[in-house]
């Protein structure tokens, strides 16, 4: 049974999708739920119904010429500056390009510019905070890996923690620098920690940071950028890293 916080966002959920405000990857994720959740479906094609409905009742609502010309005459425009106007249309422009592309590229989660420790940071917050913050849902890597298959450029490491504590629950596809990247979710506890994978990639020092509360630890291996990330303890984290480390030159070649 859904508690009515899970009621809500499920509401905002599908309001976002029928007003097709998700983005390419988010709105996949939520197709596929749609396919496997015969009352999600429903549910969807209910709000969908009335939202046409509702339009189709407001196309006859259409104002009278008086009462069209009466509003007309209360707010006529004043005279204008010509010289204010083209200022003012100017600056209009350049405002609504700058909130335009900052909303398509929120929607994307990346930002020009925007650091990629900002970006792996976000997109485990987003995830957290969504119904469901994985798209497979497994702790065999066995099944993890191969669903990659066909959805990003190449195979990602996937290593098995559960002996040291930090079980795999499954993977997802995250959007970094506008390429998709996989990322796999292993618990810690009551918590989750993210592990985004990026190719090509020099061999780099372990580097930790972070931000509101998230702790975010990268390195590279020569072949990836390995980012982790997560709201464990420090104590936890390390132990995660260490262990995760550990594990990679031990996974099969591909």
């Amino acid at each position: 049974m859904t508690s009515p916080a899970e009621h809500e966002e499920l509401d905002l959920l599908l309001g976002a999708y029928l007003d097709g405000e998700l983005d390419p990857f988010a709105a996949r994720r939520f197709e596929e739920r749609l396919a496997n959740e015969p009352e999600l479906a429903a549910a969807c094609e209910k709000l969908r119904s009335l939202r046409v409905t509702l339009r189709s009742g407001l196309a006859g609502e259409v104002p009278s010429d008086a009462l069209r010309r009466r509003v007309e005459g209360q707010f006529a425009p004043r005279p204008r500056d010509p010289i204010r106007s083209w200022r003012a249309l100017a600056a209009s422009l350049v405002v609504g390009l700058l909130v335009g592309g900052g909303v398509m590229f929120g929607i994307l989660g990346n930002q020009a510019g925007m650091p990629v420790r900002d970006q792996v940071v976000a997109a485990h917050i987003r995830a957290i905070m969504a119904p469901q913050p994985i798209d497979v849902a497994s702790s065999d890597r066995h099944t993890v890996k191969p669903w990659f298959d066909g959805k990003i450029a190449f195979a990602p490491v996937v290593v098995d923690l559960a002996a040291d504590g930090f079980p795999l629950v499954g993977g997802r596809i995250d959007v970094v620098n506008l390429e998709a990247v996989p990322a796999l979710v292993y618990r810690a506890g009551k918590h989750l920690i993210s592990v985004v994978e990026i190719p090509a990639s020099p061999i780099s020092p372990v580097v930790t940071s972070v931000d509101r509360g998230f702790e975010s630890v990268t390195w590279g291996d020569g072949k990836a950028t390995y980012w982790a990330v997560s709201d464990v303890s420090p104590d936890e984290m390390a132990a995660f890293v260490k262990a995760l480390r550990a594990a990679v030159p031990q996974v099969p070649a591909s």
